[in-house]
């Protein structure tokens, strides 16, 4: 069975970039491989030899751990190595040898492995130490050849470079676009509980920072299945964008709102406007009608209230909490707000 690229590689950016240098490792490895054994074969003992030790560098890149502080070291003499090989080989070979044709591995290498910036500047001077290196051995045996050999390998160059970093640029946009999707609700365009964890952490840091604490307010539509019941689960849809757009209206930050599952949502805010916040807003829902062809639709919401104490709470406990208190607030006939137990 083929092994696939789990889904949580295609959602996390290091975790997919490793892959791919993987990938590529995987590739000069077994190249490595193959060239040892034509050149023991051939009896070009040398030339095994530097393959030998470019096959032992990439088992090294690839068992050592990104998290060892000397990575980037052991990264940069990898790199280092093929350049210099590279240089080599050009320097040494003759023209038909075909080992020039490894210089066009050198910019998604360097791109790979040291990034783009340090990569853009290595890939452009080996370039131009490659082109030098032909220019001072072969272009009196070649002269205008030789022109069109170095023109054809800068246009290789740029196109390699291009492509490699029009592929992270397009991979980029298209995590972006995937994680966006994989976190928002598809019926309000509201914010999932994918991410509501790491957004209650954050939208805490914030809170406390400004010496109050966080409060999650947890609101659950009242009898919504029996306006599904009664009029059919398209103004039941209806009936939740309504809502939705309706806690837009009177939240600052859509990043605060959520739509936990179902008819249940929760709103994220400083623990000092929590009170008056979610009173006034049940009663806002209570007053207005929703209007869908020539229906007229009255709904209301319960709301429970659970705040931090002392900069500290996860979304897990204040949830509980506030899902005790939302269930109280069902028990004393709904379309109320409970604050404390």
């Amino acid at each position: 069975m083929n092994k696939r690229l789990s889904t949580h590689h295609w959602f996390n950016e290091s975790l997919f970039n490793e892959a791919l240098i993987k990938g590529f490792l995987l590739v000069i490895g077994s190249s490595c491989l193959m060239l040892i054994t034509l050149n023991v074969v051939s009896a070009k003992y040398q030339l095994a030899l530097i393959e030998s030790i470019l096959l032992i560098l990439t088992i090294c890149v690839w068992f050592c751990p990104k998290q060892w502080r000397h990575y980037k070291w052991v990264v940069s003499i990898y790199v280092a190595f093929i350049f210099a090989c590279i240089l080599i080989g050009i320097s040494f070979s003759p023209l038909h040898s075909g080992r020039q044709v490894w210089v066009l591995i050198f910019p998604m290498t360097s791109y790979l492995m040291l990034g783009k910036r340090t990569g853009f500047w290595l890939s452009a001077v080996c370039l131009c130490l490659v082109s030098t290196i032909l220019f001072l051995r072969f272009y009196d045996d070649f002269k205008d050849g030789l022109i069109s050999i170095v023109v054809n390998l800068f246009l290789a160059y740029v196109f390699l470079w291009g492509l490699t970093h029009g592929a992270e640029r397009v991979h980029k946009k298209m995590l972006y676009a995937l994680k966006k999707i994989a976190s928002t609700d598809p019926l309000t365009g509201l914010a999932n509980r994918r991410n509501v964890n790491q957004n209650s952490l954050y939208q805490l840091q914030q809170v406390t920072g400004m010496g109050d604490e966080l409060a999650l307010v947890l609101i659950d539509l009242d009898n919504f299945k029996k306006i599904n019941d009664t009029h059919g689960h398209e103004v039941g849809d209806a009936v939740l964008v309504d809502f939705a757009e309706r806690l837009r209206a009177h939240v600052d930050d859509n990043e605060q709102l959520f739509r936990l599952g179902g008819e249940e949502f929760c709103v994220f805010m400083p623990a000092a406007q929590s009170k008056n916040w979610s009173v006034a807003f049940c009663q806002y829902v209570d007053d207005s009608l929703f209007y869908f062809d020539e229906l007229e639709i009255h709904y209301t919401v319960s709301i429970g209230v659970s705040c931090s104490q002392k900069g500290r709470g996860d979304f897990k406990h204040l949830y509980r909490i506030a899902d005790q208190r939302l269930y109280k607030a069902k028990s004393l006939g709904r379309n109320c707000v409970v604050l404390m137990d």
